[in-house]
């Protein structure tokens, strides 16, 4: 009787499998030759950056790089749709041992974790090259970074978002890349800089956003310590970062924590216009140094419908960077036409009450710097032309003064601050 219910199982499993491939439901081989191949070309560049201009802080990196593209930190996004193969052709062009370690399912040969002991592919000595290829089985948003001496290798930029899309993930009219990180800018092995997107306050990159869309968030955690981001002015919801299925995870708070090499996905509507602060709860990520606001603090910018017609559109991956439209630049305000005039000479001692009154709130007692930089001994104060078309027009986070202060009262502010002597050693 056994013997009879075995054979009849397997004939029938045989019979169910042998209908189900007819039928073409039963998935494809996963080299088979019609599945959608994505190539990408990497490399590894040493370079500086810069996370806050004054005071200058700058860090050494080994930054990621696509064939014909700059090295940036974060890396390039890698894009491709589930059910793709996806081939990354690494070629190790900097001096160090280096690797490409994705997060998520893959063949064991791809995994790139740093230990030679265990096969050449799992480690790429300088000038080596490696294919990590891969069907992308799994929807979702994943880290790759290097996996070598993976501590140091991190906290210098080698990190960058790998992306699984799911066609039947609902639609948003705006995906925003959002890594908080913190960096060791001085060598003393403590994390002095907080960041988003590489840049401290006050030298962020503003966000963008229309009333009426709909704005996906991608919550990025790369560094070591806990952060907890969070958006003024918003009601987003968490979506699950596999399905995106919805209704999500309801947060009127407006507050997430993400954990080292955490992502999160955060959803919502935008409805009202504004300047909205977006930061890092965790209050000493946003005061390096003591000052405040400095650290990982961003601002996005909410306009209607009308406004930004013509604005450029939030780039979901570097290729279209590279390609469609301008640098993440482009998004921080320029200084508009200028032309040169007769400025007029100030009065230094009329000067200190017209900035203690107007600009002290953001470039500090005595103009050693606060939210601004520092003013104090600075060499734009001898350059006629680029202080006075910053101050009447306004540049990055600085409005412009034109139609709030008369022309003499800004020369009276120029001319006290030339008065003010070096700031005392420490």
């Amino acid at each position: 009787m056994r013997h009879f219910f075995t054979t009849s199982l397997k004939v029938f499993r045989h019979t169910f499998l042998f209908t189900m491939a007819w039928l073409g439901f039963l998935v494809p081989p996963l080299h088979a030759q019609d599945r959608p191949v994505k190539e990408f070309f990497m490399t590894v560049q040493e370079t500086t950056i810069t996370l806050l201009e004054d005071p200058k802080k700058e860090v050494t990196v080994w930054a990621y790089a696509l064939k014909g593209e700059q090295p940036s930190v974060p890396g390039p996004v890698i894009r491709v749709n589930q059910g793709d193969l996806v081939k990354v052709h690494f070629t190790n062009t900097h001096s160090l041992p280096h690797t490409l370690h994705f997060h998520g399912v893959h063949p064991f040969a791809m995994d790139g974790n740093g230990q030679r002991s265990m096969g050449r592919e799992q480690l790429q000595m300088p000038g080596e090259s490696y294919t990590y290829e891969w069907v992308a089985e799994e929807a979702g948003f994943y880290w790759y970074h290097c996996h070598f001496n993976t501590a140091q290798h991190l906290d210098h930029g080698m990190y960058g978002l790998f992306i699984v899309e799911d066609p039947y993930w609902p639609p948003v009219d705006r995906e925003i890349l959002t890594v908080w990180d913190e960096w060791d800018t001085d060598g003393d092995g403590r994390y002095d800089t907080h960041t988003i997107n590489s840049r401290s306050a006050p030298d962020f990159l503003p966000l963008q956003a229309t009333t009426g869309e709909r704005v996906r968030i991608i919550l990025a955690n790369i560094g070591f310590e806990f952060h907890t981001p969070h958006l003024h002015g918003q009601r987003w919801v968490e979506m699950n970062p596999g399905t995106l299925a919805r209704p999500g995870w309801d947060n009127p708070n407006g507050v997430v924590s993400i954990g080292p090499a955490e992502i999160k996905i955060v959803e919502f509507e935008v409805k009202h216009t504004g300047t909205w602060l977006f930061h890092c709860h965790v209050v000493p990520h946003v005061a390096d140094d003591g000052k405040y606001p400095r650290g990982m603090l961003t601002m996005l910018k909410v306009t209607d419908q009308v406004t930004m017609l013509h604005s450029a559109p939030v780039l979901k991956d570097s290729a279209e960077r590279s390609e469609a439209a301008p640098s993440p630049e482009s998004s921080v305000a320029t200084i508009p036409d200028f032309q040169p005039f007769d400025y007029p000479t100030g009065v230094a001692n009329r000067g200190y009450d017209v900035y203690n009154t107007h600009c002290k709130a953001c470039h500090g007692n005595l103009a050693q710097g606060e939210y601004g930089p520092t003013l104090r001994q600075n060499q734009i104060l001898h350059d006629n032309d680029k202080f006075w078309k910053t101050v009447l027009k306004g540049k990055g986070n600085m409005p412009a003064w034109e139609s709030r202060l008369s022309k003499n009262h800004i020369a009276d502010v120029q001319a006290y601050l030339k008065t003010l002597k070096p700031p005392p050693p420490p």
